[in-house]
């Protein structure tokens, strides 16, 4: 159930769309850094992680006690599930999997809110917040959502954050895509005024093209909760190599920009190309566009040289959706080349 974008070791000639990393690559100044940190692995940690937290904070402009850096964000999730001990959480679906994978490990239940496909998979906001009742201890939230690519203002996470305030439950807002959208600054809901019901969920991996390198970090303003999250974690869990990459990534801003113009650009590119294939339900806010076709695409796309993310493994889908990360014009050409041959099988 739990499979992920970016198994291409047994079909290494293929070109993975499936993972959504930046397909600009690591910066060299972040690769370097993360060659310093091999040469430091030699000898043991000594606490760096808190020079980490201060570049973090500096780079989203928030207190440095308010930052948590942990191998992935996957692995903060489950580290907050430890410390939270929740009995339900209400999920959108589809969604991330990792979050169902770690309230299984809590013992948690897991609320699905479906979405619908005629609605184009997005969350209705008032049916959404009538589903947040007292009986739910976490509600967790993908902003732009993985996989449906559905993006949403500041203004419906704020109705959010408000319905969880009022039944006292703790919202984990995901926006670890939301670099790579445009205006995110004007959606993102970090700040150093955040309400302590607000936690949030971002990574380095995905803009900086380091999923191999783990390291991701939660924002939240509660002291307390910060406080018992750094007494869950074993000690030393971000290494040397991550601490230094991480700290170099916080010195990107233009590479982010350059990111964010890049993407933009291909995605436009790609989505006229779907509508001209005839592949009319695509949405891409993100770097990766999630659409509809028919079943065994994800087969016909290895043997002619893409790997898309086959998306029927999510909770609330079947089988016919996928996901593409959006890559460089010759890849995407590659795509677009696989789909319109795919679309005229159906002709046959």
């Amino acid at each position: 159930m739990f499979q992920h974008g970016g198994n291409v070791f047994f079909q290494s000639t293929c070109i993975d769309f499936s993972a959504n990393a930046n397909f600009l690559g690591i910066p060299d100044p972040v690769m370097q850094a993360a060659r310093s940190g091999l040469v430091a692995a030699v000898q043991s940690q000594q606490e760096q992680s808190g020079t980490l937290s201060g570049h973090i904070a500096q780079w989203e402009g928030i207190k440095e006690e308010d930052v948590f850096c942990g191998n992935g964000a996957s692995e903060i999730v489950r580290s907050l599930m430890q410390v939270l001990k929740p009995k339900k959480a209400l999920l959108p679906a589809p969604g991330f999997e990792e979050y169902t994978r770690a309230l299984s490990m809590a013992q948690c239940e897991a609320v699905y809110f479906y979405t619908k496909e005629e609605n184009g998979f997005r969350i209705p906001l008032e049916e959404f917040l009538s589903a947040i009742t007292q009986e739910a201890d976490a509600v967790f939230f993908c902003n732009p959502n993985n996989p449906s690519a559905q993006l949403y203002d500041r203004e419906f996470l704020n109705a959010v954050l408000k319905q969880c305030e009022k039944v006292h439950a703790l919202l984990i807002l995901d926006e670890c895509y939301l670099d790579f959208v445009e205006q995110a600054q004007d959606i993102t809901m970090c700040s150093k005024e955040a309400s302590k019901s607000l936690f949030i969920l971002k990574d380095f991996t995905k803009m900086f093209a380091m999923p191999g390198i783990r390291l991701g970090y939660g924002i939240c303003t509660d002291t307390k909760l910060m406080e018992q999250l750094r007494g869950t974690v074993q000690p030393w869990s971000v290494s040397a190599v991550a601490q230094r990459a991480g700290i170099a990534c916080t010195k990107e801003r233009d590479f982010v920009q350059k990111t964010v113009e890049e993407t933009a650009k291909e995605r436009v590119w790609l989505l006229e190309q779907f509508e001209k294939i005839g592949i009319t339900q695509a949405k891409g806010e993100a770097n990766y566009i999630f659409f509809k076709s028919r079943p065994r695409l994800h087969g016909f796309g290895i043997m002619h040289g893409v790997m898309l993310r086959d998306c029927s493994n999510f909770e609330g889908l079947s089988e016919g959706y996928y996901r593409a990360a959006v890559r460089s014009r010759e890849e995407n050409e590659k795509l677009a080349d696989v789909l319109r041959q795919w679309q005229s099988l159906a002709k046959q």
